[in-house]
């Protein structure tokens, strides 16, 4: 506490003055446990929180907006790095948030604890942006962008978390989450004389090579890079009291869940929300469970018996998994290529069809997704026609990335989509009066396509990759998939583990 309290005076964080008509918002201590990769304890944290919720809007707070980098960005760059043999950097801002600056007046009570003894009913005037304010995360993007623009960056346009630095023969990515930063680059030298600028401006923690990012544990081999989230999986089997169950090989039944009428809600469905709510975050390094987590998080709003039921099988799958991660290869070609599906006319989900698609960066996945579509689909080839234009949406996306980082592409993306309705659509104006509804989509993928920045292609479905965000799907079919998304056991992977 007292370290919390030195910095946030040296930081000039607020200043002391009489209380007259203001309606300061009070703040609290907040205590956490800060750990290593492997769960050991690194150092115990104090930390100052305002209580932000009692801000007015209009009074003490107006923006609050503030972009948060994309996962497949991440991915993007880590396996860019890894083709170009470029050096991860990973760098942590002490006190990120005490560095922005308040563009209005917001009036705090004193520290529980540090209350000024000459001064004892005085105020704290907030000149910098404490944690738990709104606007907090807004004003410190900022000022850190400020600052990455006035040294030479660009920030990205498709993703404002990415920023760019690109003169002569120079190039170096800058990616920002909140206050974890990772940097890589052509050049050893511009990175370090660049970190080195970056901690004249702000207290910056120089972490070597990244290896611990975002929660997620970094872990480089001969070959590429292993993401784990074991340590994660633990805390959660812990929490639900399910570290000695019974392993399941696949995290969902092959007969879809079906949810009856007459089945009892569940009384209390806080703690179905809240492992669904950590399952969505561990999908980031574990797409073999994305299907499943988006199936059942349909039932938020009351989730029933069999729901829950459901939700610990993806659990005893997870323990008998407890060791796979995401393994991205040191690829030498960066080629984009994405796979399309859908399953159309799910009858328990109102006949409304799931999209899925899978994007791959040479053979690495970087992109995926599984939901429920908007709408009903009437046939078939409309459903995956629909499954197509998300895809090629995402496609464009990265592909807009990539030319920003300045990587050009040896060939023409490619879509692999398995329904050969779909297929023809694309490139020619078949069954297009039982498609009219779907004009926008229509013309979106076959201007793409004209355009000559997409090429569809049919695919066997016993070869659709994207088949395992779509259904349950048997054993092993599954694990065909999962191996094909670069879901591993790293057990085996680590044997080449490069120790740093």
């Amino acid at each position: 506490m007292d370290a919390e309290f030195d910095a946030l005076k040296r930081n000039k964080t607020w200043d002391l003055v009489q209380r007259t008509g203001q309606s300061p918002i009070s703040c609290k201590w907040l205590f956490k446990v800060k750990r290593n990769a492997d769960g050991s304890i690194a150092r115990y944290k104090a930390r100052l929180v305002a209580r932000g919720y009692l801000q007015q809007h209009g009074r003490d707070y107006t923006e609050t907006f503030s972009p948060v980098t994309k996962p497949a960005t991440i991915r993007i760059i880590l396996t860019i790095a890894l083709s170009r043999q470029w050096q991860l950097r990973q760098l942590d801002v002490n006190n990120a948030f005490l560095h922005g600056s308040l563009n209005e007046e917001v009036f705090m009570t004193q520290p529980p604890g540090y209350v000024d003894k000459c001064n004892p009913t005085h105020v704290c005037r907030l000149r910098k942006a404490l944690y738990g304010l709104k606007q907090a995360p807004r004003a410190w993007y900022q000022e850190l962008a400020n600052f990455l623009l006035s040294s030479g960056f660009r920030k990205s346009q498709a993703d404002n978390s990415l920023f760019i630095y690109s003169h002569g023969s120079t190039l170096i990515y800058f990616l920002v989450y909140v206050d974890d930063i990772v940097l890589t680059g052509n050049s050893s030298t511009a990175v370090n004389s660049f970190i080195e600028r970056l901690t004249t401006r702000f207290s910056v923690k120089d972490l070597g090579p990244l290896h611990h990012f975002l929660g997620i544990e970094v872990i480089p081999t001969s070959t590429g890079l292993f993401l784990s989230q074991q340590q994660y999986i633990i805390t959660i089997l812990n929490t639900c009291h399910m570290s000695g169950a019974k392993e399941s090989a696949t995290p969902m039944s092959s007969s879809l869940l079906a949810s009856t009428t007459s089945e009892e809600p569940m009384s209390d469905p806080s703690m179905y929300r809240r492992v669904l709510g950590l399952l969505q975050y561990l999908a980031f390094t574990r797409p073999d469970i994305s299907f499943a987590v988006n199936r059942l998080s349909q039932h938020m709003h009351n989730p029933l018996e069999s729901h829950w039921q459901a939700v610990k099988r993806i659990l005893r799958y997870l323990k008998g998994t407890l060791h796979f991660g995401l393994f991205l290869q040191r690829v030498p070609s960066l080629s984009l290529s994405v796979f399309s599906d859908s399953n159309w006319g799910n009858i328990q989900d109102e006949g409304r069809s799931t999209t899925a698609y899978a994007l791959y960066l040479g053979s690495n996945i970087i992109s995926w997704k599984s939901a429920k579509q908007k709408c009903v689909s009437r046939s078939s080839t409309e459903a995956e026609y629909r499954a197509v234009a998300h895809a090629s949406a995402e496609l464009l996306w990265v592909r807009n990335v990539l030319s920003e980082l300045g990587i050009s592409l040896p060939s023409i993306p490619t879509l692999y989509c398995d329904n050969l309705g779909a297929t023809y659509v694309c490139v020619n104006p078949v069954f297009h009066s039982r498609m009219k509804h779907l004009a926008l989509d229509f013309y979106f993928v076959r201007d793409l396509i004209a355009q000559r920045q997409l090429s569809v292609k049919h695919i066997s479905t016993k070869l659709q990759i994207a088949d395992i965000l779509t259904k349950p799907l048997s054993r092993g079919l599954f694990e065909k998939f999962r191996s094909k998304m670069g879901v591993s056991d790293g057990t085996s992977i680590l044997r080449g583990r490069i120790r740093t």
